[in-house]
């Protein structure tokens, strides 16, 4: 019975090796942000923009269930689904880990990294990236240890709940200020040098337009210095409106500007397909 066992699997593999492989521009691409995870940098290498982002404490997956997945959908949202790679940085966000010198672990410290460094590495991309709570402090401490060529990289960062913006003096060690938005709700101790968590410090998705416009906006301020090359992108038709003077962190909650018109809907895609007719889609590996 083993040796007819044995016979049958090498028949199959056999079979299965002479198939020809799918060609690449058939391998699946990236579209929204569906579930917890997103490893769009590390699947399908790199595209016109890169997004990395740090969750915060005990969500789940990499991208966890609230600020995360919306950010990205925004900006996907606003140029594109093909042309946004979202990367979340893989780390487990224990309560206990928010006691690590600097309020983040270090493997996690060192995987946003390594992440912000492999973005690099893609020639024409831009880079973006943002963290909520505990990914906050990740994005903190990720930041100031890298070199100042890849900062320069960085487009901009948003961060949320940060639990280092009292520690800092509101801003990230090391990096532009004026690249940078830090947001936290009135009320909200994190902010404040402290670890102590009110519900305030879950009511951030309220900012996810205005972090989305503003990352926005200083993606398009970017490239009207340095464009894409010809061809690489295709720019979305659609205007990104001015965002109204945020005071510093902590913001009280008549800050939320509402006059941002509501971020474009993300239209139901088929999960099957593999690819997104709807905007320019590059070749693997590019």
């Amino acid at each position: 019975m083993n040796s007819i066992l044995l016979a049958f699997a090498s028949l199959c593999i056999a079979v299965i090796s002479a198939l020809p492989a799918l060609p690449a521009a058939l391998q699946p691409r990236q579209s929204w942000t569906i579930g917890y995870w997103a490893h769009e940098l590390t699947e399908y290498g790199c595209r016109p923009i890169i997004f990395v982002w740090a969750k915060a404490t005990i969500e789940p997956g990499n991208m966890g269930n609230t600020v995360g997945p919306l950010l990205s959908d925004g900006l996907k949202s606003v140029f594109g689904p093909a042309n946004v790679a979202t990367q979340g940085v893989d780390y487990w966000g224990f309560i206990e880990t928010n006691f690590y010198p600097g309020g983040a672990p270090p493997w996690g410290i060192y995987d946003m990294q390594l992440l912000l460094s492999a973005a690099a590495t893609c020639p024409d991309a831009k880079i973006v990236a943002a963290g909520y709570s505990q990914g906050a402090a990740l994005t903190h401490r990720a930041i100031e240890g890298l070199s100042e060529e890849i900062k320069e990289r960085i487009i901009a960062v948003v961060t949320f709940g940060d639990t280092q913006t009292f520690q800092d003096g509101g801003h990230i060690n090391g990096y532009d200020a004026n690249r940078t938005l830090i947001i936290c709700n009135q009320g909200d101790l994190v902010c404040t040098g402290t670890l102590y968590v009110f519900p305030v410090h879950f009511d951030y998705v309220k900012w996810v337009p205005t972090a989305t416009y503003f990352l926005a906006a200083k993606l398009f301020e970017d490239a009207a210095v340095t464009p894409w090359p010809n061809g690489s992108f295709v720019f979305p038709n659609v205007t990104v409106p001015p965002i109204p003077s945020i005071p510093p962190a902590p913001q009280p909650p008549d800050a939320v500007p509402s006059t941002l018109p509501p971020l474009p809907m993300p239209v139901p895609r088929n999960l099957g397909a593999v690819e997104d007719v709807l905007t320019t889609v590059f070749p693997v590996g590019s």
